[in-house]
Parts: structure tokens; sequence; C-alpha cells
């Protein structure tokens, strides 16, 4: 077989690779999400137990980017797309710790005796739901490379910013008006600051697929300098 259609596959398998554990990390959202809702110490398990599968995905990834680097010496959008697919996967990975630490929160959340009677679950829930929907958008973008959904990415996460604020806000006051939510208090927040960290790393993926498809930076850019 040419070399040539051997390299072409070989990108093929990092692109398939790369949704592959997308979606892992996207069932481990959703799974987040309900260990939560439903305060579910078997699922809150899962998540954590299945984090293993993620990193050794990105290992896997990993290695392939390098030997096809060493290799096949890629140049200009090839190259781009290797680089990039070595950051997403990280961002991928980071995602997935972070659902673990979700439910580690959520398994303690269980002992309060706030887990039942909270004001906050339905918002935690909203920005849970933003985050799957941002994940999958941006697997999207990636498989029909379509620079125009990275806008939308970029904009739902600072929806899931303001969203943050808007929780922590209440959760704090509530901390101040009953000493005993603090230790409830301080679970909660440390989940949305995790769900607010899962966005971001979505917003990088999305930025690193920029990156590949135009040969620009905007890590960390606003989106108005992604529409320029």
């Amino acid at each position: 077989m040419p070399s040539r259609i051997v390299y072409e596959e070989q990108l093929q398998g990092l692109n398939k690779r790369i949704i592959e554990m997308g979606h892992a990390a996207e069932e481990m959202i959703s799974d987040t999400l309900n260990s939560l809702i439903h305060g579910d110490h078997t699922l809150a398990q899962k998540v954590i137990d299945s984090d293993d599968k993620v990193d050794l995905i990105q290992l896997e990834i990993e290695k392939e980017c390098a030997i096809l680097i060493a290799h096949q010496q890629p140049i200009a959008r090839d190259l781009r797309f290797i680089l990039s697919v070595v950051k997403i996967v990280t961002d991928i990975e980071r995602i997935a710790d972070q659902c673990c630490d979700i439910c580690k929160y959520s398994i303690k959340l269980k002992e309060d005796k706030w887990s039942e009677e909270v004001n906050y679950q339905r918002h935690i829930e909203k920005m849970a739901v933003a985050a799957k929907e941002m994940l999958t958008g941006a697997l999207n973008t990636f498989a029909t490379k379509n620079i125009e959904d990275i806008k939308d990415i970029c904009k739902a996460d600072d929806k899931i910013d303001e969203a943050f604020w808007k929780v922590w806000k209440e959760i704090r006051d509530e901390m101040v008006a009953d000493k005993e939510f603090i230790r409830s208090g301080l679970h909660y927040i440390m989940i949305i600051k995790y769900l607010e960290r899962i966005a971001d790393h979505i917003t990088n993926i999305a930025e690193w697929i920029y990156y590949s498809l135009t040969g620009e930076y905007v890590i960390h850019a606003s989106i108005n300098e992604i529409e320029k």
C-alpha cells in the first residue's frame, strides 16, 4: 500500500480516536449529572472508575501523534492538526478528571442533611447540561470542520461563567445566613467550579480546532477576536 494512503489512514484514525475519547467524556458528564440529581453513589463511582479508560485513550493518541511526526514529518495543515490533537486530548482528559471530582463531592453531599432540600440543584443541573451540549458541539465541529460553530461554543462558555457567579453568590449568602450549611455550601461551590472549568476546557478544544483549520492562535482570546 502506498505510504501516502497509509498516512491518510493514520490521520483518519486520529480523527476517530478523538471522537471516541470525546464521547467517553460526554457519557461521563451525563452520568455525573444523573449522580447529582439522584444522589446515586453507584453511578458516581462508575464515573470515577471510567477515568482510567479516558487516560488510556489519551496516552494511545499521544503515542500515535509522536509516531506520525517522527515517521511522516508532516508540514502545514497536517502538522497543525496533529499538534492540535495533542492539546485537545489533554483538555478532554481534564474534563474527565473534573467529572470525577464532581462525583466525589456528590457522594459527600449525599451524607449532608441539605442534599434533599437545596435550591441550587436546578441551576447546577442547567450548568451541567450546558457543558455537555458544549462538548457535543465541539465534537461536531471537530468532525465537520465548521468554523462558524466555534463562536457558539465560546458564547456558551460566557453563559456558564455568568451562571457560576450567580449560583456562587446564592450559595455564599446561604452560608452566611446559616452556618450549618457551610459544609454543604463548600461542596456545592466546588461542584460549580469544576463545571465552570469543564466549560473552559471545552472552549480550549474549540480554539485548538480553530487553530488546526486556520493556523491562527486564538487561545484565551475574546469572541470578537475569533469573529475578525
